[in-house]
């Protein structure tokens, strides 16, 4: 029989073995946003789940919030520790970060090949930069949102059906741009989108064509217009810099791969998931429309590209980089004229 003693180190040294055990649990927060069906969803909770199967001997695991926060909240929240991860997007920011609008000036890159090759040459490097002087981040992916197009409840087929159109926007460069069209860029949260198509509130607005067919907004619109306005967007899952560097060396490049592996795969899926957004809103009534080179040229005009580019050549001399030079590499790597 145990005496009291020996019982009582017994019951100590299991509660220092259960203490031990619960203090190797390390919960981590992924903010992101409820996307249903977008690039978005998919790697933010894939990348969880791989996470949590790869990391389970370190005791972490991450937990995905798709509530927490909304859009334009999400970086901000990982750069002041308030979440340690989250899917930041790069055109929520760009008004205050001109090197995440560079994809959304007039006619600079117009394809995934063309943002690919940019990440790869200089960009993501430079991002990667920023993320971290300026928003306390690592970046572990850098995504892209389906192809953005212009979704209107009516026609728009030349440069004067522009006018007067309130149309949603989220950057600061397609604003200008599509001011200097005679159009007027109009704020709309997100959740609003639909009610706002329907009450005349917007009359279109440019976002993905995965989003927009999950989210039902072709029930609200009448077209689908490509028209290679801001047609690739970004995003990137970040983390904390400081919860970063709070991980083994092991654990940073298991999260690193799984990242890597996850990027190349959205990247494989990328165009026939498009597509397939695409056709299924022409199956469901909608008439989609690709502007050609006419009338792309009718729009792309020193009048309207000019002042966006000087515009934003201005911003990144504010924060301390050559735009020009910026524009002219990405020119160099996509064959690319500003126009």
């Amino acid at each position: 029989m145990i005496n009291k003693t020996k019982a009582i180190g017994l019951v100590a040294a299991l509660a220092g073995t259960l203490n031990i055990a619960h203090a190797q649990e390390r919960q981590l927060t992924m903010a992101t946003m409820a996307v249903p069906g977008t690039t978005v969803e998919t790697v933010s909770h894939g990348f969880a789940e791989k996470a949590n199967e790869a990391l389970q001997e370190s005791g972490i695991s991450i937990v995905v919030n798709d509530s927490l926060l909304k859009g334009a909240q999400l970086s901000p929240a990982v750069r002041d520790g308030r979440v340690d991860l989250v899917l930041g997007v790069h055109p929520y920011i760009s008004g205050s970060e001109p090197l995440m609008g560079l994809q959304s000036l007039p006619g600079l890159i117009q394809t995934q090949a063309d943002y690919q090759n940019v990440l790869d040459n200089f960009w993501q490097e430079d991002l990667a930069q920023v993320w971290e002087k300026n928003w306390n981040a690592i970046p572990l992916v850098e995504g892209a949102w389906s192809k953005h197009v212009l979704f209107t409840t009516k026609p728009v087929t030349s440069v004067k059906d522009f006018q007067g159109m309130k149309i949603r926007v989220h950057n600061p460069e397609t604003a200008q741009f599509i001011a200097g069209l005679g159009a007027r860029p109009t704020p709309l949260d997100a959740s609003e989108i639909a009610v706002g198509l329907e009450r005349n509130l917007i009359d279109g607005l440019f976002t993905p064509a995965c989003y927009a067919y999950h989210q039902e907004l072709w029930r609200s619109v009448s077209h689908i217009q490509d028209w290679g306005i801001g047609p690739m967007q970004g995003w990137a899952v970040l983390i904390n810099k400081e919860v970063w560097e709070s991980l083994s060396s092991e654990d940073q490049e298991t999260l690193k791969r799984i990242g890597q592996e996850l990027e190349e795969t959205m990247w494989q899926n990328f165009a026939a998931a498009s597509d397939e957004c695409i056709d299924g809103m022409r199956d469901n009534g909608l008439t989609v429309v690709n502007a050609d080179q006419k009338q792309r040229e009718a729009i792309f005009t020193p009048e309207t590209v000019d002042p966006v580019v000087n515009k934003w050549v201005q911003r990144a001399s504010e924060k301390g980089f050559d735009g020009q030079a910026i524009i002219e590499k990405t020119r160099s790597v996509t064959g690319n004229e500003l126009k």
